[in-house]
């Protein structure tokens, strides 16, 4: 019995032996033709879109959100505290030169002004009283009766009453001048732009009360990135309102002199050049910075990609069937296009669809031309 199974087991091997031998020269007989059909597989040429470079001379264009302001808006307040018992005008108002504007409680001043008055009064009494000693001294010093020292004492008593009369003169004037103070007299013709008190409300000397804005300038004020500062040297600025309306030039006034910590943004000022009735006050505008710039490509923005080496393109090699990467300069980026300059040509062709998955060491197959997109 043991030897049946030894012989059984035997034959098994031997079996399995032979399997495994015509396995394995099958396999050889196969492989010359596997390697072809892989490598063919792995050359697939990859379809792609192709955009042709043309350079032209590129205008760098900038736009940011700006808001009409008066070119001189000043605060007011009055030169003297007190109590605010009325004001005239509210936001929006429009006031003439001379026109009162708010009203302080004049019970104090009146008081002042009656006693310098009362002051005034005595003091002019004084003085005739003195002009009457020195002319009696004098009849007395002409008849022998007074000395020299009396007579000098009366013309020094008609100086000192003189002094005083002169300085309560003063004293009346300065009160009459602080009760005009309890009333806030426009200084021009304007549109008043805030109030900053109510009636009721004690306001310190020179406290703003309200803020106007004289004359009819209008300014333009926008916050510009800092990295855009250099713009401004060669930019024309144009104004356009929001929600349509009127198209204006702008002419550069100041720009702030210190970076807004928080923004990192200059604050810029520019002036409109003749507003009409659309340019009001608050309104909203869209600043736009035209700077020429040198020759740029125009390129759909898919045809740019960035590895983590700097912007580039695929350009198409000569004889269209390879790819190759060039770096580019990005200099803006516009909606779904892009400025870029170096390393192309115009008449050059680079992939414009499909550029982020091209298989450099793949051949491509072009499916479509497209033209430069305008502008």
């Amino acid at each position: 019995m043991a030897r049946r199974r030894t012989g059984m087991a035997g034959w098994a091997l031997l079996g399995l032996v032979a399997l495994g031998t015509a396995g394995f020269m099958a396999w050889q007989r196969l492989a010359p033709v596997q390697e072809p059909l892989a490598a063919t597989a792995a050359r697939v040429a990859q379809p792609v879109r192709v955009t042709s470079v043309v350079f032209a001379a590129a205008d760098l264009s900038v736009r940011y959100t700006g808001t009409i302001r008066p070119r001189h808006e000043v605060p007011l307040g009055f030169r003297l505290a007190g109590k605010l018992i009325a004001r005239a005008v509210d936001v929006g108002d429009s006031v003439t030169k001379g026109q009162v504007l708010a009203l302080l409680d004049e019970a104090d001043a009146h008081l002042q002004l009656d006693a310098a008055e009362a002051e005034l009064a005595a003091a002019r009494t004084d003085l005739s009283r003195a002009r009457a000693d020195v002319a009696r001294s004098r009849d007395l010093f002409a008849k022998g009766n007074v000395a020299q020292a009396a007579l000098d004492r009366a013309t020094s008593g008609v100086a000192e009453a003189q002094s005083r009369a002169d300085r309560a003169q003063q004293m009346r004037d300065l009160a009459a001048n602080q009760l005009s103070y309890m009333e806030l007299v426009a200084e021009a013709d304007g549109v008043v732009t805030a109030t900053l008190a109510e009636p009721g409300q004690v306001v310190a000397a020179g406290q703003a009360v309200l803020s106007l804005a004289e004359g009819d300038g209008r300014d333009v004020v926008f916050a510009l990135p800092e990295q855009s500062r250099a713009l401004l040297d060669t930019a024309v600025a144009r104004a356009e309102l929001w929600g349509g309306g009127g198209d204006y030039a702008l002419a550069f006034r100041d720009i702030s002199p210190d970076v807004d910590p928080v923004g990192r943004t200059y604050r810029v000022r520019m002036t409109l050049a003749a507003p009409d009735a659309q340019a009001a006050l608050g309104r909203t505008v869209t600043v736009r910075l035209t700077s020429p710039g040198t020759p740029a490509a125009r390129l759909p923005l898919a045809s740019v990609v960035n590895d983590g080496q700097g912007a580039a393109v695929w350009r198409l090699a000569q004889g269209g069937a390879q790819v190759e990467r060039v770096p580019v300069e990005l200099v803006t980026i516009e909606g779904q296009g892009a400025l870029v300059r170096g390393g192309l040509a115009t008449g050059d062709f680079v992939v414009s669809l499909g550029a982020a998955k091209i298989d450099p060491t793949r051949p491509v197959r072009v499916v479509e031309t497209a033209a430069s997109p305008e502008s």
